[in-house]
């Protein structure tokens, strides 16, 4: 999928990251971001399970069942790839370098932050038993901190309704 070599950086928890040169999202996803919902849903039957559900304007979408221990990896992908959005690391002068997060056990969740000199451009990848689905979920202007999109919303839901994880050791 990327054009170049890939360099692995370690990060905390077991996120894996991956830097490359890459027009490659750009051919998943189309230049304009659509508007885009979501819903996260205990389920009453099994609450270690939460139903999540996202769909843009067309009702487009996808849908699938993830445990907490799931969400927890999502969200502590979604975490690194926030911060890294957020600064001037691995953006591109002139084309964009896109940086992958993603956790090596857990397939289900990729998130990808493609920058440029000023901008921050996230996509997440949700792959579930009806198929996989990769939506533009973010942006961010850097020089003014301005962020918008369903992932800061999808990531703070996912903050207040997931147990909170017990401080790693050496930290």
């Amino acid at each position: 999928m990327f054009k170049k070599s890939l360099t692995l950086l370690a990060v905390p928890t077991s996120v894996l990251l991956m830097i490359a040169s890459a027009p490659a999202i750009a051919a998943h996803c189309s230049g304009q971001q659509s508007q885009i919902s979501f819903s996260l849903t205990r389920l009453e039957e099994n609450p270690r399970q939460f139903s999540l559900v996202i769909s843009d304007e067309d009702e487009r979408g996808i849908s699938g069942i993830f445990s907490v221990d799931q969400l927890q990896i999502l969200r502590a992908i979604m975490v690194e790839a926030e911060k890294f959005s957020f600064t001037p690391d691995a953006a591109g002068a002139k084309e964009p370098i896109t940086t992958r997060f993603m956790d090596k056990q857990e397939s289900a969740f990729v998130v990808d932050v493609q920058k440029t000199a000023n901008e921050s451009k996230i996509f997440l990848t949700i792959k579930t038993e009806i198929g996989r689905r990769t939506l533009e979920a973010g942006k961010v202007i850097r020089s003014t901190r301005r962020e918008g999109g369903f992932f800061f919303d999808l990531l703070s839901r996912l903050e207040s309704v997931l147990p909170k994880l017990p401080p790693q050791p050496g930290k």
